[in-house]
């Protein structure tokens, strides 16, 4: 049952959701962004857009499309949020249920109709899921989600049966507990297992009432320890209730190599090439000075090294031969100290894996680029949030300024928008090279800026159920793509990119030129989607030319 601090931590993370200014000003809208966001490991920016609740909305709240990693899961939401503890013991509203059920008829019977009975933003995440449900092993995945109970268990079955009804559906219940527990893990299952060390690979040490062993065991003995014992072929997932990071599968690209190299004629490196994984346990014990002793542990977690853990598990899966070569390092810490056991999980999850972007934050370009912009008065964060005490208006983050680069100046938009990890990884020489100059990436930054406050205002109006031009729908799919228009009108014009007062001038053209592409495409593909369009590589040459020949013809009248 939740409780008052239930209710008091969610609150808190919601209201950080708020945005007064771009229209986000009840907690009733900054709960579905903070849901979606959290729920499927998305940036706030996607689940912002992913919202499609208002008049005409078929009982759906949010559609997102997960295509990463080779995924292709349509997740499909209704929220409720409630402003008081009290109405948190109500049951989550089981009234939109048919209209859910409905709304799945339509679309899995390609009604053409839904367009009228759809808001624009619904009608073209239909769209988006027709696309989806075209490809390889599709998945739906219904979320009923709510700072409530959940729904009655009559309602429960009765939504349960009515929508796995069809195929591919999947239906999820969260309630206030459930939530919480997606924040902080409550669960208090105690494993008690034994782990046999390699040899004399060992060395412990006292601080107290902490201790510590570091020691070698065999692949093989931490895939046995991960293992469900009641299903051998499964994860016993309890083990990781400690572990802030959930796996991301195989398809993830580290795990990916996790598992190459475990499974690899070059296996014996494993241990020199993995920074192993740690164990918080309440006690260890074990026989001091024998050959490979056996190690006592009770009430384990694996705080870190989850990635590696379940990595190992999926290879012992493809090649079991192979896993006996691989060594891996291990480190357990014995405390029965709750704060501290949440101290070491905190703390080593911090540290790793540690991402593209802060690898490459201390290279002389990043440094560089620091220093100039510290001459313009401007902090260029070369880590995130590096700057959080300054002022937003003065703040220039590496990777968006990255992202608008991509699309201005290198003319990538489908990459900035789908792709921006890349930019840290794959791309950095090409982003970031020794000829960039500050000024390029603030320009680039700075129009990207003012084409999404116009972004933010449409939303705001959507989300204020205002007036608002429905043909300029594509702008919350499509703001990468006006910056490159932008570029191009740029070039036709003979204006200089980074002359910027000159720059904004042509993006109500821009705007017009991308709108009128859009409309040509939507008139000519029924199955049209902003999301696919923006992310196909070839949008950016039919904006390229259709701009060039108007622009052309305007010079020779």
């Amino acid at each position: 049952m939740a409780n008052l601090l239930d209710w008091n931590t969610l609150e808190h993370k919601v209201k950080a959701y708020i945005d007064v200014e771009n229209g986000v000003d009840t907690e009733q809208k900054a709960f579905p962004i903070l849901m979606v966001a959290s729920l499927l490991g998305v940036s706030d920016e996607e689940a912002e857009d992913s919202i499609t609740d208002g008049s005409k909305d078929r009982g759906v709240d949010a559609v997102f499309i997960d295509d990463r990693d080779g995924r292709n899961a349509i997740h499909v939401f209704q929220f409720k949020y409630v402003n008081s503890f009290e109405n948190t013991k109500k049951n989550f509203p089981s009234g939109e249920i048919d209209k859910l059920v409905s709304f799945f008829d339509d679309v899995l019977d390609l009604n053409k109709s839904l367009e009228q009975s759809c808001n624009p933003i619904l009608w073209n995440k239909v769209k988006e899921i027709w696309a989806a449900l075209d490809k390889k092993n599709p998945s739906i995945e219904v979320h009923f989600c709510g700072n409530t109970n959940m729904m009655e268990p009559g309602e429960m079955a009765r939504a349960n049966v009515g929508l796995c009804k069809f195929k591919y559906f999947n239906v999820n219940h969260h309630s206030l507990d459930t939530i919480v527990e997606l924040f902080i893990d409550k669960k208090t299952t105690r494993i008690n297992d034994q782990i046999q060390i390699v040899d004399k690979d060992y060395f412990d040490r006292t601080d107290g009432s902490i201790r510590g062993l570091i020691c070698t065991v065999e692949a093989s003995e931490i895939v046995r320890i991960i293992a469900d014992p009641h299903e051998p072929s499964s994860v016993r997932k309890e083990i990781f209730n400690d572990n802030v990071r959930v796996y991301l599968t195989r398809t993830n690209k580290i795990n990916r190599k996790i598992i190459e190299t475990a499974i690899s004629d070059d296996n014996p490196l494993f241990w020199y090439l993995n920074n192993g994984i740690t164990i918080t346990c309440d006690s260890f014990s074990y026989p001091k000075g024998k050959r490979a002793p056996i190690v006592e542990l009770q009430n384990i977690q694996i705080v870190n090294g989850g990635q590696t853990s379940n990595a190992l598990f999926e290879a012992s899966k493809i090649a079991p031969e192979k896993i006996d070569d691989v060594l891996v390092l291990l480190r357990i810490i014995e405390t029965k100290s709750q704060p501290v056991s949440l101290a070491i999980a905190e703390s080593t999850n911090s540290q790793t894996p540690i991402k593209s972007r802060d690898l490459r934050s201390n290279d002389d370009i990043q440094k560089k680029l620091e220093e100039a912009f510290e001459g313009m008065e401007l902090f260029y964060e070369r880590k995130l949030n590096q700057y959080s005490d300054k002022s937003r208006v003065l703040r220039v983050d590496a990777l968006s300024s990255g992202q608008a680069h991509l699309a201005y100046s290198l003319e990538l938009p489908e990459v900035a928008k789908k792709d921006r990890g890349r930019i840290f990884s794959d791309l950095y020489d090409q982003v970031f090279t020794d000829d960039l100059l500050a000024d390029e990436l603030y320009c680039a930054l700075k129009v990207l800026n003012f084409i999404e406050t116009k972004k933010k205002a449409l939303q705001t109006c959507i989300r204020n159920q205002s007036q608002f031009d429905k043909r300029n729908l594509y702008l919350i799919d499509g703001a990468y793509h006006v910056l490159f228009a932008v570029g191009q009108v740029c070039d036709c014009r003979q204006i200089d990119r980074l002359d910027f007062d000159r720059v904004i001038e042509v993006i109500p053209d821009a705007l017009r030129y991308v709108g009128d592409i859009v409309e040509i495409e939507q008139n000519k593909d029924e199955s049209f989607s902003f999301n696919r369009f923006f992310k196909d590589a070839k949008t950016k040459t039919k904006v390229a030319s259709y701009i060039q020949n108007l622009e052309n013809t305007v010079k020779h009248i």
